[in-house]
């Protein structure tokens, strides 16, 4: 786990850059309030979630989900 609050926003941001290029890669664009949902995740065991579940979820409404639960 990491401390610094600035390295956590830091390695926040490199996991909203792959997660994003995940989405656009399987559904091409990604809605702004997507991106800005993702954008305010920090938390390193959530974004790994968002991570696997970008791979496989059926749509941006369910990947949408998990970004408000």
């Amino acid at each position: 786990m990491i401390e610094s609050p600035l390295l956590q926003k830091m390695m926040a941001q490199n996991w909203h850059r792959a997660i994003g290029a995940v989405l656009k890669g399987r559904f091409g664009t990604v809605p702004h309030d997507v991106t800005l949902l993702l954008s305010e995740v920090v938390n390193e065991g959530k974004l790994t979630k968002l991570a696997e579940a970008a791979g496989k979820c059926s749509d941006l409404d369910a990947f949408r989900e998990l970004l408000l639960s």
